[in-house]
């Protein structure tokens, strides 16, 4: 308690003595904070199937994606395969895709992904129609929606669901 008082009139004496300065407290420099350096992708993360190299985007992996979908134009099943050759930083893709298995066709495409994971693909099948795919990414998963136009115009669609493998 006496440490207290002492002090008390200590400060009360500092401050009623106005002929004195007081001085003024030195700026202390902060503390430089760096980034942290940034996570090194491990090859589960972002690498292709069978030694696909990484995706620059970090929406959608190189590599091979299989499932199974639908042509509802004809009520057909088969199985998909969308292989992801490459995504640049500005999300251009260019990509094979494949039907098999009850349905047949095949095309190169080439497309956009968006940062939110929307994929549009387009390209001209081997039969000379028209493929376009609109999809969503999330993970490894791609669910799509396609359509196929021939000459006359006749249109064909149908869905399918493929996952990374």
């Amino acid at each position: 308690m006496c440490l207290l008082i002492i002090l008390g009139c200590k400060c009360q004496s500092d401050w009623m003595n106005s002929g004195k300065t007081t001085p003024t407290p030195s700026a202390t420099a902060a503390p430089t904070i760096s980034p942290a350096p940034s996570p090194k992708s491990t090859p589960d993360d972002r690498s292709g199937g069978g030694g696909a190299s990484s995706s620059e985007n970090s929406r959608l992996a190189t590599g091979t994606y299989t499932g199974s979908g639908k042509n509802v134009t004809y009520n057909k099943t088969g199985d998909f395969l969308l292989r992801i050759d490459s995504v640049d930083s500005d999300g251009n893709v260019k990509a094979f895709f494949e039907a098999s298995n009850g349905l047949t066709g095949s095309a190169d495409m080439k497309g956009k992904i968006s940062g939110e994971g929307k994929l549009d693909l387009s390209g001209t099948m081997d039969d000379g129609q028209s493929g376009a795919i609109s999809a969503t990414v999330t993970g490894d998963t791609i669910s799509a929606g396609y359509a196929i136009v021939d000459s006359k115009l006749k249109t064909q669609s149908g869905n399918f669901t493929l996952k990374r493998r």
